[in-house]
């Protein structure tokens, strides 16, 4: 064999040698492209750690003069080798989240992480995820055919700055939902990772049991009785049985930032039971149904004591003289009296109620709610004052003590310039003997409209404001309404049961 075909053959094997080992390093260079800046991790779903679900990014190799596409489940395999101990999966099982401890089930926990139910209310749902990428997510209610349709979306992929997102989302019905994230990583040079990566989160929504509350159940004659029912289903209208009193549940005045808060076919109400100023002190059982939900509860009514006053009254005054006549009962008991059986099935007010005079130094109560009062010394006279008086002078502003339709202002022989506003659920506010009234019949107004003016007309001896508050034909004392610990305003801080 000549020299030459020998070096040919050293030669030869040298290459192939040199070949076989460059592609062996090669091989193991490529294989092994470090994946470690790769900024992929679980997200923060509902308070739980969601794993990604599918991916592919691109490493650089040999410095970005190649590239190596890895799957997510790659990724995973280094990121996640040590974190079994967290709860990836997320499976509800029994109450309980069920772990996936071990290194074979990596797969399953990729496929899809299941959250589970989010609980009974707030229907809150909160998510947070990290700076590194860039994110859009869509959350999308799930029907029985399996249809996504998004209810809240955000971020859009490929964003020109990174950044986090976090945020919270009010779900506003029970249902099936799935969480869509996904987070890319632009490529900004060959010699830096790109690509994107998917996470889906599934969770199912409950609607949250009825909830009923009881304010103040110790009362005073004169106080009010409130109730509270939250997450009642649409079509069903709560009911009460009492001796208290007539009343009518009426729907939560929400504010408009609550209102969509609120999920969807369900429905909150609230009534208000009068306890009258004659109404005889013990004990009261109240039942309030809702559907198949019954709840009873028993209401004190503590006797208040009430003040005395013989009042001096000069009928052969005009104004007063025919506020006393035939007519003028008639004309009363034609226009007021029915509007004690007005119970609007919605309700106007919301917040505190106000006095319907801004007290001057000058202003007083002269008569207040309950009193016992006699005219000119005469027994058989003997009433109870169902309002509270208040003194001012003639042509002080007379503002609605809380908002509500009005039912009735226009002039009356028995009680002079009058207005009545409807509050919703059988609540009225009565003002009279004003020197004036405003021209609202039929309207909505709000609290602390002026609706007339002080004076001294119909069956009055001096400039005042008779102001009375109702609950259809149950009187109540105003001045309670007047503090906000008022039996009213209970029901918002009562026991729930």
């Amino acid at each position: 064999m000549s020299r030459i075909f020998i070096v040919i053959i050293i030669v030869v094997g040298a290459l192939a040698a040199a070949f076989v080992a460059a592609n062996y390093w090669y091989d193991r260079v490529y294989e092994n492209a470090d994946a470690g800046g790769i900024p992929v991790t679980t997200i923060q779903v509902a308070e739980n750690d969601v794993p990604p679900l599918s991916g592919e990014f691109t490493v650089p190799v040999f410095g970005g003069n190649q590239s190596r596409y890895m799957a997510i489940l790659d990724i995973l395999r280094s990121m996640l080798d040590e974190s079994f101990e967290k709860d990836l999966s997320c499976v509800p099982e029994d109450g309980m989240w069920r772990v996936i401890p071990e290194e074979e089930d990596l797969k399953v926990a990729a496929e899809g992480a299941e959250l589970g139910l989010l609980g009974e209310a707030p229907f809150e749902f909160t998510f947070d995820l990290p700076d590194e990428l860039f994110w859009s997510v869509v959350l999308s209610h799930v029907d029985g055919a399996g249809t996504e349709t998004p209810v809240f979306m955000e971020g859009e992929a490929g964003q020109e700055t990174p950044a986090g997102l976090s945020d919270t989302v009010w779900i506003k019905k029970a249902g099936d939902f799935v969480f869509t994230v996904e987070g890319t990583l632009n490529k900004n040079s060959p010699d830096v990772p790109s690509g994107s990566v998917l996470y889906r989160a599934r969770f199912s929504v409950t609607n949250p049991e009825p909830v009923f509350a009881a304010g103040r159940t110790e009362l005073s004659q004169g106080d009010i009785l409130s109730l509270r029912l939250e997450n009642i289903p649409e079509g069903i209208v709560p009911e009460l049985e009492s001796e208290l009193g007539h009343t009518v549940f009426t729907q939560d005045a929400l504010s408009e930032e609550k209102a969509d808060m609120v999920a969807e076919g369900l429905a909150n109400w609230y009534a208000a039971v009068p306890i009258s100023n004659s109404r005889a002190v013990g004990e009261y059982p109240v039942t309030i149904s809702a559907g198949d939900k019954v709840y009873e509860i028993s209401v004190t009514v503590k006797e208040y004591e009430f003040d005395f006053h013989n009042m001096i009254i000069d009928y052969s005054v005009p104004s007063v003289a025919s506020a006393v006549t035939g007519a003028a009962i008639a004309e009363f008991r034609e226009k007021v009296i029915p509007l004690f059986s007005v119970f609007s099935e919605e309700r106007y007010w919301n917040g505190m109620f106000t006095w319907p005079i801004e007290m001057g130094p000058d202003d007083f109560i002269s008569t207040e709610f309950g009193e016992i009062r006699i005219t000119n010394g005469n027994q058989s006279t003997r009433r109870s004052h169902l309002g509270v008086d208040i003194a001012a002078k003639t042509g002080t502003p007379v503002l609605a003590t809380g908002a509500g339709r009005v039912l009735l202002s226009q002039f009356l022989l028995n009680t002079g310039n009058t207005a009545i506003i409807d509050h919703g659920g059988g609540l009225i506010s009565i003002y009279y003997h004003m020197d004036s009234v405003e021209d609202l019949e039929g309207t909505i107004v709000e609290r602390g409209r002026i609706i007339g003016r002080v004076g001294s007309t119909g069956y009055s001896t001096g400039p005042h404001l008779h102001f009375e508050m109702r609950i259809g034909d149950q009187p109540i004392n105003p001045s309670m309404l007047l503090d906000e610990g008022a039996g009213l305003y209970s029901a918002k801080a009562g026991t729930e049961r």
